[in-house]
């Protein structure tokens, strides 16, 4: 079976959850693409004139449930290098990053091509096929960090948003080593706008602007970040909003709450989404809801460090938007994009009661909902003219045999892995394993590398 055809017929999916305007769920479905886009779907027989074209790949989705491909919205790839890591591993947010951030002075591009590699290998056998990342941790002399996350998502095949990060103001969390100046930051953004930018539907590569925190960014650094952004239609993303401490920090630093001050620094456009989102009063969840600003929603990871549970309710209510993010693998310590949303649900419902989001609503957040976060209007759902992104899931598994609804039974019971995963019309995973990576190889490499870090401190 090649996975580098131009035309591809996908069979025998089970249900085919199309994430539509209806969320319509075909059973006994099939699917069609050619050159990276869906063509057609139905149900019954497969039309018999695409199938017999000459270079067509046919792919047996085995009864599986087929969804769009899975969109994440914010994540830390290099943080895979310290997933579970002692110091910190009963710590609340600030003090646990003080423990990890020590091991970064070392850190290589060669190190995050490996860390990028094999957390998107992660998130793929989850579903994912859409991944951003915010990397704000750049050594110098460490190498170009970007290109090498540009260079692993091309490995993969898989769709990379790549979060320019940045830190300009020292602090107690992270050494000065770890420090750029607005200027050198902002010449680097221009570079990979320019190089790796690309905003046509179906593209593979995207760049956005990502100063890590309005605690450790300056307010000029903040102002032509947001100003770059506008002007030139791009992506805007940090943290807000994750912990009281924040709020009390900027308070006294600023005299006002982090999201007024990011406010005053032009961050109140579209295309601005913030990590988190824990600690937003009624009148800052209908101000980003006015605006159309988003909410990288981070279950895991706002769970381990304990810092409060999201209003996802409210501000979808509000007209914000809101997707998945998985966050930092220290933080959540796994990347299962899956899992991600069915915590979701059921943070969801510990907040707002039983009824308050449904298995669909939840994809959701994954798909649609990452989509119109990104403002990716070719991502998202299963339709013609939209890109041929599919995570193919075994209809039943040791968790959920037994169900009796098998889409919901995908949130509601426990995570699994893809069965099949299809990005831009092409098999990069078919009956669970990877059809040209060694995922042995690439564990062992990640494993060595991390505890080289680990020793070194």
């Amino acid at each position: 079976m090649s996975s580098n055809t131009a035309r591809l017929l996908v069979k025998n999916i089970g249900h085919l959850v199309t994430m539509n305007a209806t969320r319509d769920i075909l059973r006994g479905a099939w699917l069609t693409a050619e050159n990276g886009f869906i063509t057609a779907f139905g149900t019954g027989t497969p039309p018999a004139d695409f199938a017999s074209v000459s270079g067509v790949t046919v792919h047996d989705a085995r009864g599986g449930i087929a969804t769009p491909g899975l969109i994440n919205t914010h994540h830390h790839f290099y943080q895979t290098m310290a997933r579970a890591y002692t110091p910190g591993n009963n710590l609340p947010l600030l003090p646990w990053l003080a423990h990890m951030n020590k091991l970064w002075k070392p850190f290589t591009s060669d190190d995050l091509y490996v860390a990028s590699k094999l957390a998107m290998a992660e998130m793929m056998l989850t579903g994912c096929t859409t991944t951003s990342d915010h990397h704000y941790v750049v050594p110098a002399g460490s190498g170009d960090n970007f290109a090498a996350q540009f260079r692993a998502a091309a490995d993969l095949g898989v769709r990379f948003h790549c979060a320019r990060g940045s830190m300009d103001v020292p602090s107690k969390l992270i050494g000065d080593w770890a420090i750029q100046t607005a200027d050198e930051i902002m010449n680097d953004v221009v570079r990979l706008h320019r190089e790796y930018h690309d905003p046509a539907p179906g593209s593979y590569r995207q760049v956005f602007l990502a100063p890590c925190a309005a605690t450790s960014a300056s307010k000029p650094l903040l102002v032509e970040s947001a100003r770059y952004a506008k002007e030139h239609g791009l992506g805007l993303h940090s943290h807000c909003a994750e912990t009281i401490e924040e709020d009390d920090f900027s308070l006294e630093k600023f005299g006002v709450r982090p999201l007024e001050y990011f406010a005053e620094c032009g961050w109140d456009f579209e295309g601005v989404w913030f990590a988190h989102g824990i600690h937003f009063t009624d009148a800052e969840v209908k101000w980003l809801g006015d605006r159309r600003i988003g909410v990288a929603h981070c279950p895991y990871a706002n769970m381990r460090l304990g810092s409060g549970i999201c209003r996802v309710g409210d501000l979808q209510r509000a007209g914000a938007k809101v997707a998945i993010g998985v966050d930092g693998s220290a933080s959540n310590d796994s990347g299962h994009v899956l899992g991600e949303l069915r915590q979701a649900l059921m943070l969801a419902r510990v907040r707002y009661g039983a009824g308050a989001m449904s298995a669909l609503d939840a994809i959701a957040l994954g798909t649609s909902g990452g989509a119109d976060l990104l403002r990716r209007p070719d991502l998202g759902s299963l339709e013609i003219g939209k890109c041929a992104d599919l995570a193919i899931f075994p209809e039943i598994d040791l968790h959920s045999s037994g169900c009796e609804n098998p889409v919901d039974a995908l949130i509601i019971c426990w995570s699994r892995q893809v069965e099949s995963l299809i990005v831009g019309g092409r098999v990069r995973i078919a009956q669970g394993r990877f059809l040209d990576h060694d995922l042995d190889a690439l564990i062992a490499d990640h494993t060595g590398r991390a505890r080289r870090i680990h020793a070194a401190l």
